[in-house]
């Protein structure tokens, strides 16, 4: 079995194994989230969709898929 979390690498790497994680981009949401609301408040078009490219590290957790026989 593997295990993937979505959390932040200090957390990820305070456990044994390391976890394999997906980091979590709060200050860039923060941000980015503070800038839509101001911009909404100025103009008051809709929100916009913003995608944030995900972070995998890879660590202790996971391991290659067994080979089917």
């Amino acid at each position: 079995m593997s295990v993937v979390a979505l959390c932040p690498d200090p957390v990820a790497e305070q456990t044994s194994p390391r976890l394999t994680s997906v980091r979590i981009p709060a200050d860039d949401m923060g941000r980015r989230a503070v800038e839509m609301l101001m911009r909404r408040l100025d103009d008051g078009r809709a929100g916009e969709v913003v995608l944030l490219s995900p972070e995998l590290t890879a660590r202790g957790s996971t391991a290659p898929a067994p080979v089917s026989r």
